[in-house]
């Protein structure tokens, strides 16, 4: 099994990130290419993409393609090696916010669109660059989420899909042992971005906000989130947790289990759940 213990230099290495226009994927993709890397920004939204890839310069380029399309993907892919020579670094970062709300109230559209993004793009994502990163033995990113291990009351397509992706993580990492490429996964809280935001703002998020202890859903800034995941990829972690908090909880993750019987028996909670039905919790 070859151990790699010296920092991963960017300088010259090509990176594909998707979800690329906003957030964590435009700040990632900033600070990718300041230390010198070829970026590849992917992402559903070409015209922001566009602007992005010409303000950070000669070494950037994008490509408009969804994560559930896997031809678009794999053209990507091919598109990043054929411009760059190959691909070092994956940040598989695209993703959505579900609706606030119960998984006998939510639209089974949205639930399984969530699924289809969130999980399922990260899966596409990896098929198509994973020949390239292993043959320039490099390292892949994925964005999990605090709910892979946290309760996912009101959020449960969410939650599913972050938990699935830690597990996905989890194993591409022992898959690429012998092979000299790397794969981590990221456990972010709540980040300061438009998806945040626009899932904060629903009524039922914000009644769920009250109930929960404020350092757990206070957002971080965007800038430290990124900060936390160039230094994961230079160090080739296994994992990367930001806020401060999240690394202790998720070694901790047995008794966090107990926070179920809090939430299923705190009164806050379930008024939460009353505001996301309408009033029709199925309270007695």
């Amino acid at each position: 099994m070859k151990t790699i213990r010296r920092r991963y230099d960017l300088a010259g290495k090509t990176a594909f990130i998707t979800g690329a226009a906003r957030g964590i994927g435009e700040h990632t993709a900033r600070r990718l290419y300041a230390k010198g890397a070829n970026v590849s920004l992917v992402g559903v939204e070409p015209q922001l993409l566009a602007e992005l890839a010409e303000e950070l310069g000669p070494r950037a380029v994008y490509f408009h393609a969804d994560v559930t399309n896997t031809e678009a993907l794999r053209e990507a892919a091919e598109g990043t090696a054929s411009r760059f020579g190959g691909i070092d670094v994956v940040v598989a970062n695209a993703g959505i916010a579900p609706p606030t709300t119960t998984i006998a109230a939510v639209d089974p559209t949205a639930f399984e669109r969530t699924l289809e993004v969130n999980l399922l793009g990260v899966w596409r994502t990896v098929h198509a660059t994973l020949p390239y990163v292993i043959e320039r033995r490099g390292h892949i990113t994925l964005i999990a989420s605090i709910y892979a291990f946290f309760n996912g009351v009101l959020n449960a397509s969410y939650a599913m899909s972050k938990a699935a992706v830690e597990q996905f993580g989890r194993a591409l990492r022992v898959e690429l042992a012998d092979s000299g490429a790397t794969a981590g996964t990221v456990y972010f809280g709540f980040v300061d971005t438009d998806m945040v935001d626009h899932a904060f703002a629903q009524p039922a998020a914000a009644a769920l906000r009250s109930a929960l202890p404020a350092f757990l859903t206070k957002p971080i800034p965007l800038a430290h989130a990124v900060d936390a995941l160039v230094v994961g990829i230079e160090r080739r972690q296994a994992r990367v947790t930001a806020p401060r908090w999240v690394g202790p909880a998720l070694l901790g993750r047995g008794p966090t289990m107990l926070f179920d019987d809090y939430l299923r028996r705190s009164n806050k909670i379930q008024d939460a759940v009353d505001v996301a039905t309408g009033g029709d919790s199925g309270r007695r």
